[in-house]
Protein backbone atom coordinates (compact mmCIF):
# COMPACT_ATOMS: atom_id res chain seq x y z
CA UNK A 1 0.00 0.00 0.00
CA UNK A 2 1.48 3.38 -0.97
CA UNK A 3 1.94 6.28 1.45
CA UNK A 4 -1.08 8.17 0.09
CA UNK A 5 -3.36 5.16 0.63
CA UNK A 6 -2.01 4.67 4.15
CA UNK A 7 -2.70 8.34 4.92
CA UNK A 8 -6.26 8.08 3.59
CA UNK A 9 -6.90 4.94 5.64
CA UNK A 10 -5.51 6.62 8.76
CA UNK A 11 -7.81 9.61 8.32
CA UNK A 12 -10.84 7.33 7.88
CA UNK A 13 -9.99 5.42 11.06
CA UNK A 14 -9.28 8.57 13.07
CA UNK A 15 -12.24 10.61 11.86
CA UNK A 16 -14.76 9.24 14.39
CA UNK A 17 -12.33 10.07 17.23
CA UNK A 18 -12.03 13.69 16.16
CA UNK A 19 -15.75 13.97 15.48
CA UNK A 20 -16.62 12.74 18.99
CA UNK A 21 -14.21 15.17 20.60
CA UNK A 22 -15.95 18.03 18.81
CA UNK A 23 -19.39 16.93 19.95
CA UNK A 24 -21.00 18.40 23.04
CA UNK A 25 -20.99 15.02 24.77
CA UNK A 26 -17.50 15.63 26.11
CA UNK A 27 -17.82 19.33 26.99
CA UNK A 28 -19.76 21.33 29.53
CA UNK A 29 -20.77 24.93 28.91
CA UNK A 30 -20.88 27.01 32.07
CA UNK A 31 -22.28 30.53 32.08
CA UNK A 32 -22.43 32.93 35.02
CA UNK A 33 -23.86 36.40 35.47
CA UNK A 34 -23.13 38.93 38.20
CA UNK A 35 -25.03 40.84 40.83
CA UNK A 36 -28.82 40.60 40.70
CA UNK A 37 -29.27 43.70 42.85
CA UNK A 38 -32.92 44.45 43.53
CA UNK A 39 -33.13 48.17 44.22
CA UNK A 40 -36.54 49.77 44.75
CA UNK A 41 -36.85 50.66 41.07
CA UNK A 42 -36.29 46.99 40.14
CA UNK A 43 -38.71 45.93 42.85
CA UNK A 44 -41.37 48.28 41.48
CA UNK A 45 -40.77 47.01 37.95
CA UNK A 46 -41.97 43.57 39.03
CA UNK A 47 -44.94 44.67 41.11
CA UNK A 48 -48.36 43.68 39.76
CA UNK A 49 -50.31 44.83 42.82
CA UNK A 50 -49.63 45.39 46.51
CA UNK A 51 -49.00 41.71 47.20
CA UNK A 52 -48.06 40.14 43.87
CA UNK A 53 -44.89 40.34 41.75
CA UNK A 54 -43.57 38.96 38.48
CA UNK A 55 -39.90 39.40 37.56
CA UNK A 56 -39.81 37.32 34.37
CA UNK A 57 -39.05 40.44 32.36
CA UNK A 58 -35.60 40.72 33.99
CA UNK A 59 -34.53 37.54 32.21
CA UNK A 60 -36.63 37.48 29.03
CA UNK A 61 -34.04 38.84 26.61
CA UNK A 62 -31.22 36.44 27.60
CA UNK A 63 -33.41 33.49 28.57
CA UNK A 64 -32.12 31.29 25.72
CA UNK A 65 -28.52 31.73 26.88
CA UNK A 66 -29.41 30.57 30.38
CA UNK A 67 -31.52 27.64 29.24
CA UNK A 68 -29.07 26.38 26.63
CA UNK A 69 -26.07 26.30 28.99
CA UNK A 70 -25.27 23.06 30.79
CA UNK A 71 -24.79 24.96 34.05
CA UNK A 72 -26.17 28.50 34.49
CA UNK A 73 -25.22 30.53 37.57
CA UNK A 74 -26.48 33.83 39.01
CA UNK A 75 -25.31 35.89 41.96
CA UNK A 76 -28.52 36.65 43.86
CA UNK A 77 -27.13 39.60 45.77
CA UNK A 78 -30.26 40.23 47.81
CA UNK A 79 -31.95 37.82 50.18
CA UNK A 80 -35.41 36.32 49.59
CA UNK A 81 -36.25 37.11 53.17
CA UNK A 82 -39.99 36.61 53.33
CA UNK A 83 -42.92 38.91 53.94
CA UNK A 84 -42.43 39.19 57.72
CA UNK A 85 -40.54 42.37 56.78
CA UNK A 86 -41.49 44.84 54.01
CA UNK A 87 -39.93 44.17 50.64
CA UNK A 88 -37.34 46.88 50.14
CA UNK A 89 -34.23 48.00 48.29
CA UNK A 90 -31.10 49.77 49.49
CA UNK A 91 -29.75 49.76 52.16
CA UNK A 92 -31.57 46.79 53.76
CA UNK A 93 -32.63 44.65 50.84
CA UNK A 94 -35.48 42.18 51.07
CA UNK A 95 -36.72 40.59 47.85
CA UNK A 96 -39.91 38.55 47.31
CA UNK A 97 -40.01 34.86 46.50
CA UNK A 98 -41.41 35.71 43.05
CA UNK A 99 -37.88 36.80 42.17
CA UNK A 100 -36.74 33.25 42.86
CA UNK A 101 -39.61 31.95 40.75
CA UNK A 102 -38.34 34.05 37.83
CA UNK A 103 -34.76 32.79 38.36
CA UNK A 104 -35.96 29.17 38.22
CA UNK A 105 -38.12 29.83 35.16
CA UNK A 106 -35.21 31.57 33.40
CA UNK A 107 -33.20 28.36 33.52
CA UNK A 108 -30.59 28.94 36.21
CA UNK A 109 -29.15 25.92 37.98
CA UNK A 110 -26.98 27.52 40.67
CA UNK A 111 -27.79 30.52 42.88
CA UNK A 112 -25.11 32.34 44.89
CA UNK A 113 -26.44 33.83 48.13
CA UNK A 114 -23.31 34.78 50.11
CA UNK A 115 -23.02 38.57 49.90
CA UNK A 116 -22.63 41.59 52.14
CA UNK A 117 -26.45 41.88 52.06
CA UNK A 118 -27.22 38.32 53.18
CA UNK A 119 -28.06 39.37 56.73
CA UNK A 120 -29.96 42.55 55.79
CA UNK A 121 -33.19 41.32 57.41
CA UNK A 122 -31.57 39.12 60.01
CA UNK A 123 -31.37 35.42 60.69
CA UNK A 124 -35.04 34.85 59.87
CA UNK A 125 -34.52 36.29 56.40
CA UNK A 126 -31.72 33.80 55.72
CA UNK A 127 -33.69 30.82 57.04
CA UNK A 128 -36.70 31.85 54.95
CA UNK A 129 -34.46 32.07 51.89
CA UNK A 130 -33.03 28.61 52.54
CA UNK A 131 -36.51 27.17 52.97
CA UNK A 132 -37.59 28.68 49.65
CA UNK A 133 -34.62 27.32 47.69
CA UNK A 134 -34.97 23.85 49.24
CA UNK A 135 -38.42 23.63 47.64
CA UNK A 136 -37.10 24.33 44.13
CA UNK A 137 -36.23 21.21 42.16
CA UNK A 138 -33.03 21.40 40.17
CA UNK A 139 -31.60 24.41 42.02
CA UNK A 140 -28.34 24.33 43.95
CA UNK A 141 -28.03 27.28 46.31
CA UNK A 142 -24.68 28.24 47.79
CA UNK A 143 -23.27 30.39 50.57
CA UNK A 144 -26.05 30.00 53.17
CA UNK A 145 -26.63 26.99 55.39
CA UNK A 146 -29.41 25.51 57.49
CA UNK A 147 -27.03 23.91 60.00
CA UNK A 148 -23.39 23.01 60.62
CA UNK A 149 -23.73 19.79 58.63
CA UNK A 150 -24.73 21.75 55.53
CA UNK A 151 -21.88 24.23 56.12
CA UNK A 152 -19.37 21.37 56.21
CA UNK A 153 -20.81 19.73 53.12
CA UNK A 154 -19.23 20.35 49.71
CA UNK A 155 -21.98 20.90 47.20
CA UNK A 156 -21.39 19.03 43.96
CA UNK A 157 -23.31 18.97 40.72
CA UNK A 158 -22.60 16.61 37.86
CA UNK A 159 -22.88 17.36 34.17
CA UNK A 160 -21.96 14.96 31.37
CA UNK A 161 -19.96 12.79 33.75
CA UNK A 162 -17.92 15.66 35.22
CA UNK A 163 -18.32 16.38 38.93
CA UNK A 164 -18.13 20.08 39.82
CA UNK A 165 -17.52 21.25 43.39
CA UNK A 166 -19.04 24.69 44.04
CA UNK A 167 -17.95 27.05 46.85
CA UNK A 168 -19.31 30.52 47.70
CA UNK A 169 -18.10 33.04 50.31
CA UNK A 170 -18.53 36.71 51.21
CA UNK A 171 -16.01 39.14 52.68
CA UNK A 172 -18.52 40.40 55.25
CA UNK A 173 -22.09 41.33 56.19
CA UNK A 174 -22.07 45.13 56.24
CA UNK A 175 -21.04 45.29 59.88
CA UNK A 176 -23.57 42.71 61.05
CA UNK A 177 -22.37 39.64 62.90
CA UNK A 178 -23.67 36.09 62.97
CA UNK A 179 -25.09 34.81 66.27
CA UNK A 180 -22.63 32.72 68.28
CA UNK A 181 -24.84 29.65 67.90
CA UNK A 182 -25.29 30.15 64.13
CA UNK A 183 -21.81 30.85 62.78
CA UNK A 184 -22.58 28.32 60.06
CA UNK A 185 -25.39 30.44 58.59
CA UNK A 186 -23.33 32.36 55.98
CA UNK A 187 -20.01 31.37 54.43
CA UNK A 188 -17.50 34.09 55.25
CA UNK A 189 -14.12 34.49 53.58
CA UNK A 190 -11.70 32.87 56.00
CA UNK A 191 -8.48 31.50 54.56
CA UNK A 192 -8.28 28.44 56.80
CA UNK A 193 -11.92 27.49 56.11
CA UNK A 194 -11.51 27.96 52.37
CA UNK A 195 -8.38 25.79 52.31
CA UNK A 196 -10.19 23.08 54.27
CA UNK A 197 -13.14 23.20 51.87
CA UNK A 198 -10.86 23.06 48.85
CA UNK A 199 -9.04 20.03 50.20
CA UNK A 200 -12.36 18.22 50.61
CA UNK A 201 -13.46 19.31 47.14
CA UNK A 202 -10.28 17.87 45.64
CA UNK A 203 -11.23 14.46 47.01
CA UNK A 204 -14.81 14.58 45.81
CA UNK A 205 -14.89 16.39 42.46
CA UNK A 206 -13.15 16.61 39.10
CA UNK A 207 -13.30 20.41 38.83
CA UNK A 208 -13.68 23.08 41.51
CA UNK A 209 -15.27 26.51 41.08
CA UNK A 210 -15.06 29.18 43.78
CA UNK A 211 -17.37 32.21 43.87
CA UNK A 212 -15.94 34.88 46.21
CA UNK A 213 -17.92 38.03 46.99
CA UNK A 214 -14.95 40.38 47.37
CA UNK A 215 -13.11 43.48 46.22
CA UNK A 216 -13.86 47.20 46.34
CA UNK A 217 -17.07 48.63 44.95
CA UNK A 218 -16.87 50.64 41.70
CA UNK A 219 -13.15 49.92 41.17
CA UNK A 220 -12.13 48.30 37.87
CA UNK A 221 -8.89 46.74 39.13
CA UNK A 222 -8.73 43.83 41.59
CA UNK A 223 -6.95 44.76 44.81
CA UNK A 224 -4.03 43.01 46.55
CA UNK A 225 -6.34 40.96 48.75
CA UNK A 226 -8.22 39.58 45.74
CA UNK A 227 -4.96 38.73 43.98
CA UNK A 228 -3.50 37.07 47.07
CA UNK A 229 -6.64 35.08 47.83
CA UNK A 230 -6.92 33.97 44.20
CA UNK A 231 -3.40 32.50 44.43
CA UNK A 232 -4.21 30.72 47.69
CA UNK A 233 -7.41 29.26 46.26
CA UNK A 234 -5.53 28.16 43.15
CA UNK A 235 -2.79 26.53 45.21
CA UNK A 236 -5.30 24.36 47.04
CA UNK A 237 -7.33 23.26 44.04
CA UNK A 238 -9.57 25.97 42.58
CA UNK A 239 -9.79 25.55 38.80
CA UNK A 240 -12.10 28.48 38.09
CA UNK A 241 -12.77 31.59 40.20
CA UNK A 242 -15.73 33.86 39.46
CA UNK A 243 -15.98 36.97 41.63
CA UNK A 244 -18.79 39.36 42.45
CA UNK A 245 -19.48 42.50 44.55
CA UNK A 246 -17.71 45.52 42.93
CA UNK A 247 -20.79 46.29 40.74
CA UNK A 248 -18.44 46.96 37.81
CA UNK A 249 -16.43 44.69 35.57
CA UNK A 250 -12.91 43.75 36.60
CA UNK A 251 -10.02 42.01 34.89
CA UNK A 252 -9.85 38.36 33.84
CA UNK A 253 -6.58 36.46 34.06
CA UNK A 254 -4.90 33.11 34.50
CA UNK A 255 -3.56 32.69 38.02
CA UNK A 256 -0.57 30.49 38.83
CA UNK A 257 0.31 29.54 42.38
CA UNK A 258 3.75 28.74 43.75
CA UNK A 259 3.10 24.99 43.49
CA UNK A 260 2.39 25.25 39.75
CA UNK A 261 -1.40 24.99 39.92
CA UNK A 262 -3.35 27.22 37.54
CA UNK A 263 -6.85 28.64 37.54
CA UNK A 264 -8.83 31.14 35.51
CA UNK A 265 -10.12 34.11 37.49
CA UNK A 266 -12.94 36.47 36.57
CA UNK A 267 -12.40 39.03 39.34
CA UNK A 268 -15.83 40.65 38.95
CA UNK A 269 -18.77 40.24 36.56
CA UNK A 270 -20.34 43.56 37.55
CA UNK A 271 -24.12 43.88 37.81
CA UNK A 272 -26.60 41.70 36.02
CA UNK A 273 -29.35 44.12 36.99
CA UNK A 274 -29.68 47.00 39.42
CA UNK A 275 -31.21 50.42 39.81
CA UNK A 276 -27.84 52.13 40.03
CA UNK A 277 -27.56 55.38 38.10
CA UNK A 278 -24.00 55.43 36.77
CA UNK A 279 -22.78 54.26 33.37
CA UNK A 280 -20.09 51.81 34.58
CA UNK A 281 -22.66 50.07 36.76
CA UNK A 282 -25.04 49.20 33.92
CA UNK A 283 -22.17 47.41 32.17
CA UNK A 284 -21.88 43.80 33.27
CA UNK A 285 -20.69 40.53 31.85
CA UNK A 286 -21.67 36.92 31.37
CA UNK A 287 -18.77 34.54 31.89
CA UNK A 288 -18.85 31.74 29.36
CA UNK A 289 -16.50 28.80 29.96
CA UNK A 290 -16.22 25.49 28.12
CA UNK A 291 -14.89 22.60 30.19
CA UNK A 292 -13.69 19.59 28.20
CA UNK A 293 -13.08 15.99 29.15
CA UNK A 294 -10.69 14.13 26.88
CA UNK A 295 -9.50 10.74 28.08
CA UNK A 296 -10.29 11.74 31.69
CA UNK A 297 -8.24 14.90 31.36
CA UNK A 298 -10.57 17.74 32.38
CA UNK A 299 -9.60 21.28 31.47
CA UNK A 300 -10.82 24.72 30.41
CA UNK A 301 -10.96 24.60 26.63
CA UNK A 302 -12.37 28.08 26.00
CA UNK A 303 -13.26 31.10 28.11
CA UNK A 304 -14.68 34.49 27.26
CA UNK A 305 -16.86 37.28 28.53
CA UNK A 306 -20.10 38.40 26.91
CA UNK A 307 -20.66 42.07 27.87
CA UNK A 308 -24.17 42.92 29.03
CA UNK A 309 -26.08 46.12 29.69
CA UNK A 310 -28.86 46.79 32.17
CA UNK A 311 -31.54 48.75 30.36
CA UNK A 312 -34.25 50.62 32.22
CA UNK A 313 -36.76 53.22 31.17
CA UNK A 314 -39.53 54.98 33.05
CA UNK A 315 -42.99 54.32 31.66
CA UNK A 316 -46.05 55.70 33.46
CA UNK A 317 -44.07 56.21 36.63
CA UNK A 318 -42.55 52.71 36.69
CA UNK A 319 -39.01 51.73 35.74
CA UNK A 320 -39.03 48.71 33.43
CA UNK A 321 -35.79 46.71 33.65
CA UNK A 322 -34.26 44.28 31.16
CA UNK A 323 -30.73 43.05 30.54
CA UNK A 324 -29.30 42.68 27.04
CA UNK A 325 -26.14 41.28 25.59
CA UNK A 326 -24.23 44.32 24.39
CA UNK A 327 -24.09 42.79 20.92
CA UNK A 328 -27.92 42.89 20.82
CA UNK A 329 -28.28 46.44 22.11
CA UNK A 330 -29.34 49.21 19.73
CA UNK A 331 -29.11 52.95 19.36
CA UNK A 332 -32.90 53.11 19.67
CA UNK A 333 -32.70 51.51 23.11
CA UNK A 334 -29.81 53.80 24.00
CA UNK A 335 -31.99 56.86 23.38
CA UNK A 336 -34.77 55.45 25.57
CA UNK A 337 -32.51 54.52 28.50
CA UNK A 338 -33.47 56.51 31.60
CA UNK A 339 -29.80 56.79 32.51
CA UNK A 340 -29.64 59.63 29.98
CA UNK A 341 -31.38 61.75 32.64
CA UNK A 342 -28.83 60.95 35.37
CA UNK A 343 -25.42 60.50 33.74
CA UNK A 344 -24.24 62.72 30.90
CA UNK A 345 -21.44 60.27 30.05
CA UNK A 346 -23.88 57.52 29.13
CA UNK A 347 -23.73 56.32 25.53
CA UNK A 348 -23.69 53.01 23.71
CA UNK A 349 -20.23 53.89 22.36
CA UNK A 350 -18.82 54.65 25.80
CA UNK A 351 -20.17 51.35 27.18
CA UNK A 352 -18.45 49.47 24.35
CA UNK A 353 -15.18 51.33 24.94
CA UNK A 354 -15.33 50.68 28.68
CA UNK A 355 -15.85 46.95 28.18
CA UNK A 356 -12.89 46.83 25.83
CA UNK A 357 -10.74 48.81 28.27
CA UNK A 358 -11.45 46.51 31.22
CA UNK A 359 -11.55 43.02 29.69
CA UNK A 360 -10.13 43.54 26.19
CA UNK A 361 -9.24 40.30 24.42
CA UNK A 362 -11.58 38.25 26.63
CA UNK A 363 -14.65 39.72 24.95
CA UNK A 364 -16.61 37.13 23.00
CA UNK A 365 -16.81 37.41 19.23
CA UNK A 366 -20.53 37.50 18.45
Amino acid sequence: MNKLSLLALSLILLFPFFRNNKSKNNEVEIIAVGDNLIHNSVLKSGRINDSTYNFDRLFDVMRNDFQEADIAIINQETILGGDFMPYDGYPNFNSPNELGDAIVKAGFDVVLQASNHTLDVGVKGVTNCIEYWKQQNGITYLGINENQHERDEIKIIESKGIKFALLNYTYGLNGRTLPDDKKYLVNLIDTASIINDLRKAEELADFTIVFPHWGVEYVYEPNKHQKSLAKIMTKYGADLIIGTHPHVLQDIEWVESDNGNKSLCYYSLGNYTSGQKATPRVLGGMAKVIIKNINDSIFIDKAELVPTITHYEWINGTSLHQTYKLSDYTETLEKRHSLNHYDSTFSFKYIQELADEIVGDWIANQ
